[in-house]
């Protein structure tokens, strides 16, 4: 007898359940669907055994902090393993090439990317926004390894301290940029971290790339059911999907929506030219 059970199939975390059943339904989306699960589980592996990190600053300092528009985490508060940083990148790395997303030669350079003694500075300056040209998927394969530890910490600051009013581009936490948003019920908009995957308030109809405001340039696709929207910035070309919550039978999963809606990029690139 093939398949999962009913009872198996609730004992999956939610996200890998919703990608499991979109690989059924939607078999082109399948390899994308497997490879995202096996990054989750790999991912999670690590994380189930994190201690909890101790922020050595108080509430109001963190708030100051927010006040001033700066993002409270800093690379030396992130209590990284480096033995498991390491091994995490070699394991997502030959997940890359299990699935075809690099060929053998990335894969070794990525490899010895977590051999090499200047790790933790690539890291930094990579967590710092500096790009790495020169690896294929190297900043990918960073955001992978790091999110266990980022996220983690980024979990005990939510406990201390909110964000309303941060209103900015970019994470209250780690300020890295949003990859997906939320519409909630209300018809307001957060934005999700790609990096720590906080939340946070913005502006419905503001690009959050570049600011743009002017509403003639911006330009918004939907699914036909309207759950997922895409919202195109023209000055910038760039774009950001959301999950409508209005229209929505589950909350946002930012493992697997992002998978869910890989037919709206499509869609965006036809609509480029791309």
């Amino acid at each position: 007898m093939s398949g999962s059970s009913p009872s198996s199939a609730r004992a999956l975390p939610r996200d890998i359940a919703e990608l499991k059943a979109l690989a059924e339904l939607q078999p082109e989306l399948a390899s994308a669907a497997q490879l995202q699960i096996s990054l989750i589980e790999t991912v999670r592996r690590v994380q189930g055994r994190l201690t909890t990190p101790w922020i050595d600053a108080t509430t109001e300092e963190l708030t100051a902090r927010l006040a001033k528009g700066q993002s409270l985490l800093s690379f030396d508060q992130i209590l990284f393993e480096w033995n498991d940083v390491r091994l995490l990148i070699r394991q997502i790395a030959d997940i890359l090439r299990r699935h075809d997303a690099i060929d053998a030669d990335g894969v070794i350079a990525l490899h010895n990317v977590g051999r090499a003694a200047d790790l933790p500075e690539r890291m930094h300056a990579w967590f710092d926004g500096i790009p790495s040209p020169d690896v294929e998927m190297l900043d990918e394969v960073l955001v992978w390894a790091a999110r266990p530890y980022v996220q983690r910490t980024a979990e005990v600051l939510q406990q201390r301290v909110n964000f309303d009013g941060w209103g900015r581009r970019t994470c209250p936490v780690c300020a890295a940029e949003p990859d997906f948003s939320v519409i909630t019920p209300a018809a307001e908009r957060q934005l999700v971290c790609s990096r720590c995957l906080v939340r946070w308030a913005f502006a419905a109809t503001d690009c959050p790339y570049c600011g743009n405001h002017d509403r003639s340039t911006i330009t918004s696709m939907a699914t036909p059911d309207g759950v997922y929207r895409v919202m195109i910035c023209q000055p910038c070309g760039r774009y950001i999907k959301a999950l409508d919550a209005r229209k929505s039978a589950r909350p946002l999963l930012p493992y697997a929506d992002p998978i869910v809606t890989l037919p709206l990029d499509a869609a965006v690139m036809k609509r480029q030219g791309k």
